[in-house]
């Protein structure tokens, strides 16, 4: 039986104008086994160049996964899987749980749900009824039920660090890079990019660092209608944990996109929604839109402001420049501010996972306990394609050091955000400074990396 898996007609116009950029675009490839291909992922850490670490490979259980049809089409807006009764059964019980406030309403979208309507923001009630954080950067929900957004840290003089996007394929120095200089970050997965590449996943977990959902195909979150919300974010997390074996407890919505009905979703799927409280706007690089001088300029600003904040901090792992871009900031990073971790750390969520791995908590971590307990051994690291996803919603949740329950900091910090677990019913935006509305803020470029980075052709 042949299940294709193709580039969108948009990812292959956004690759058309974006060859000129200055590293490369990655191709679309098959999931095939081929001698000198990885078979595990401890040989896959061991190839370096873009060429070769890209090469594709398949893996025999995640093929079975494909064939029967356990998973929706790779670089397309997610929908339940015809015929998936355990996917169907969460579905039913999200829904009949009165969560979802029947009052937010689904926004317009562009550019095949790659950007946002115009009139969607010029025709929107001001006060932010919905807490949309694009039109308003809003974090504490307005309806009730739903967890405060998480996007900076309570310690002081801590940069939480983060990168959207990966696994990317080529990642394999950037990540020899973070190992050497003791660094340790919290990776946002796209679902569609661990099919894609799950023993450049699997690394995530065996080098210490924590995972969470980036939703499947990296669409405006605001745009899609509910079961695609669902779909998007249980599809991921059903992958991290056939691929990695763990069950994530977090999400970043792709350019920030999250409203209350949106949120609503994750938080009955058991994911704390993350945000940031600074962004690099590394994407941009290559892009024609930022020179690389004006990323090291915003790298800047954020280091400049490590006396009076604690941000959780947007990187992105979407290409070598982007890798590279950190690498050459991280000493100036390092020298400003007194602590460089993982939200694992920063919030100080020892149990981000329902399975036993431990992670130090923020005084273990920065007294030089980096790694989790219980995390596997990248030679052991398999594909499951029986593996079990059962999340819990976060109201059921009752385990300590999760991202339902982080715990306390010993400091306090200028947050536009909050760690506290406490719902709101009436929220605001936390941040005085609104952000401007930005209309398809995704430029071609970034549309090209990040889904031409998803592309598969399975035969």
């Amino acid at each position: 039986m042949l299940h294709k898996w193709l580039l969108s007609s948009l990812a292959l116009a956004a690759i058309a104008s974006a060859h000129e950029s200055s590293f490369e675009v990655r191709r679309s490839h098959a999931l095939l086994r081929r001698q000198s291909t990885p078979s595990n992922a401890a040989d896959a850490a061991k190839i370096y160049g873009i060429e070769q670490e890209c090469t594709q490979y398949g893996d025999d259980n995640l093929t079975k996964m494909i064939t029967d049809k356990q998973l929706p089409e790779a670089s397309q807006i997610a929908t339940i899987v015809d015929g998936d009764s355990e996917a169907q059964q969460v579905w039913k019980d999200i829904q009949s749980s009165g969560i979802i406030p029947s009052s937010v309403k689904v926004k317009t979208g562009t550019s095949g749900n790659m950007g946002i309507d115009p009139t969607a923001q010029s025709s929107y009630d001001k006060s932010d009824p919905d807490c949309w954080w694009t039109f308003n950067r809003c974090t504490e929900p307005k309806s009730d039920n739903i967890p405060t957004d998480i996007s900076s840290c309570p310690e002081p003089s801590t940069w939480g660090l983060t990168f959207d996007d990966g696994p990317n394929c080529s990642h394999n120095e950037f990540y020899d890079y973070l190992q050497q200089q003791k660094l340790r970050a919290t990776m946002f997965y796209i679902g569609t990019n661990i099919v894609n590449h799950p023993y450049q996943a699997q690394r995530v977990i065996a080098d210490g660092h924590d995972v969470c959902v980036h939703t499947w195909s990296h669409h405006y979150m605001t745009t899609l209608s509910n079961e695609q919300v669902f779909a998007e974010l249980y599809y991921t997390g059903k992958i991290i944990k056939a691929v990695l074996g763990v069950t994530p407890r977090c999400w970043r919505p792709p350019f920030g996109d999250v409203d209350d009905r949106v949120r609503a979703i994750a938080a009955g799927l058991g994911m704390r929604t993350i945000l940031w409280q600074q962004d690099t706007n590394d994407w941009e690089l290559g892009s024609g839109q930022a020179t690389k001088d004006q990323i090291e300029g915003w790298y800047t600003n954020i280091i400049n402001k490590a006396s009076n904040e604690s941000p959780i901090v947007l990187t992105h792992e979407i290409s070598n420049a982007t890798m590279s871009m950190f690498e050459s900031q991280a000493p100036n990073i390092q020298k400003a501010y007194k602590n460089v971790v993982p939200l694992t750390a920063c919030l100080n969520v020892t149990n981000p996972y329902p399975e036993d791995i431990t992670y130090p908590d923020f005084k273990a971590f920065t007294s030089g306990t980096l790694d989790p307990k219980n995390k596997p051994d990248i030679a052991s690291v398999k594909v499951d394609a029986s593996a079990t996803y059962s999340p819990v919603a976060l109201s059921k949740q009752t385990q300590s050091g999760s991202y339902m329950s982080p715990g306390s900091g010993s400091g306090s910090s200028d947050s536009s955000g909050s760690s506290s677990s406490s719902s709101s019913g009436s929220g605001s935006n936390s941040n005085s400074s609104s952000s401007a509305f930005k209309i398809g803020a995704i430029s071609a470029y970034a549309t090209a990396i990040t889904l031409a980075s998803m592309a598969v052709v399975f035969l």
